[in-house]
């Protein structure tokens, strides 16, 4: 009975410390991953909410689709298609800088993660990006790391709250297409 229990703590405590890469592992397939979500942010007293499908190609290609705009990176490119006021906008990523989608794409650069917990429901993963001064919140599911919801806390005065309601294969699925060409464009590259 006590090997039982033994091999039961040593095999939780081995896949605890694995959570995070079994995470970084399920949204790094071949062809990708679209994850249906509901974004919602609060800072100094104003929130916003929004719905949307996160196309994730890689760590360094992906976008989000949502009723009012769409995002996308793509190797350092960020493009901003305002689809209300008919605007596209290009910028590049500054360096060093990170984003909500870069934890959902698994990239840890800059991020500090905690000591993962065993919860009901799944792994809860704790992390730090102090460079930012923003904590957060993982939770994925155990043996397959498919997240299901994301928390992130500033020091100061925000919160994000990203809940995963779906998520599929992409089998290199685009986002839908949008006709730009009446679009003005604005370019903030250097």
């Amino acid at each position: 009975m006590k090997n039982v229990i033994f091999f039961f703590l040593i095999e939780l405590l081995l896949s605890q410390k694995s959570a995070y890469k079994d995470f970084q592992s399920y949204m790094s397939i071949v062809g990708g991953r679209i994850l249906d979500i509901h974004f919602f942010q609060e800072q100094s007293g104003s929130y916003f909410e929004s719905d949307g499908s996160l196309y994730y190609f890689s760590d360094t290609h992906y976008s989000f689709d949502s009723k009012d705009q769409r995002i996308t990176y793509n190797n350092g490119l960020i493009t901003t298609i305002n689809k209300t006021t008919k605007q596209i906008i290009y910028d590049m990523n500054i360096e060093n800088e990170i984003s909500v989608l870069d934890i959902l794409s698994g990239n840890e650069d800059g991020i500090e993660i905690g000591e993962v917990v065993f919860e009901k429901n799944g792994y809860k993963i704790p992390f730090k990006l102090s460079e930012w001064d923003i904590k957060g919140t993982l939770w994925v599911l155990p043996a397959t790391g498919e997240p299901k919801k994301i928390i992130l806390e500033s020091y100061s005065d925000g919160q994000i709250v990203i809940k995963i309601n779906s998520i599929e294969k992409g089998h290199k699925k685009q986002a839908p297409f949008i006709d730009t060409s009446e679009y003005e464009k604005i370019d903030l590259r250097e």
